[in-house]
């Protein structure tokens, strides 16, 4: 399976160029990071409801991608996969309080695992990588990769480069973590994006500034 990982600009909320460059390099899979179609949000507001974000996916393969979605009136910070105009979802269950996160939004109460036709998949989103519980959890679940959006601030980023590694040997499961840079007026994000494989062996790895595109086989 060939993946395109998408480490962006927090401010570039474009995932139809990323896609159709996947789709025209023969990926099976793009992903991309935490609250990549809007941003981080430092208050509620209205959100783009999901049809209106795949609407502008023209293409067959899978894609993942972070964005918050308003369900049954509440808001939730989300991770999707979407092919084939079908998809699952995932709800952060740790919000950040430093960020606001628990003032804008519900947390979530389940593991995050999408079954697909390429394994099962994974999800933990950014700050959950901080709770050894979400990887048990999701190590019983036998997952094939897992998947870790975020945006990660620059000042912590060590803290993000050393948990992705330690979590990919604790589950003995390939990890994929996909962060932005860029600088959103209130926080500075510190990209590096990887792959890590079960023993912990990097990859490929983004480094802190530089908006590209991580491709990986797997």
């Amino acid at each position: 399976m060939l993946i395109h990982v998408a480490q962006k600009n927090i401010n570039n909320l474009d995932l139809e160029s990323f896609v159709e460059s996947a789709y025209k390099e023969k990926a099976d899979l793009v992903c991309f990071g935490e609250l990549s179609t809007s941003g981080c949000l430092y208050q509620p507001k209205k959100v783009d409801p999901l049809e209106a974000i795949t609407n502008k996916i023209k293409h067959p393969l899978g894609v993942l991608f972070g964005t918050p979605l308003e369900i049954d009136g509440n808001l939730y910070n989300t991770y999707v996969y979407y092919k084939n105009k079908a998809y699952q979802i995932y709800k952060k269950i740790n919000l950040f309080s430093p960020m606001d996160e628990d003032k804008i939004y519900q947390a979530g109460n389940k593991p995050g695992l999408f079954k697909t036709e390429y394994g099962k998949f994974g999800i933990a989103i950014c700050y959950d990588i901080r709770f050894p519980e979400i990887f048990t959890n999701l190590k019983n679940l036998s997952p094939d990769i897992i998947f870790i959006p975020a945006a990660f601030p620059r000042v912590r980023i060590n803290d993000w480069k050393e948990l992705l590694i330690q979590r990919a040997i604790e589950t003995e499961t390939t990890i994929v973590g996909i962060n932005s840079i860029g600088d959103d007026g209130t926080n500075e994000f510190g990209g590096s994006s990887m792959v890590i494989d079960k023993a912990g062996e990097i990859l490929t790895q983004a480094d802190e500034s530089t908006e590209t595109v991580l491709k990986v086989n797997l």
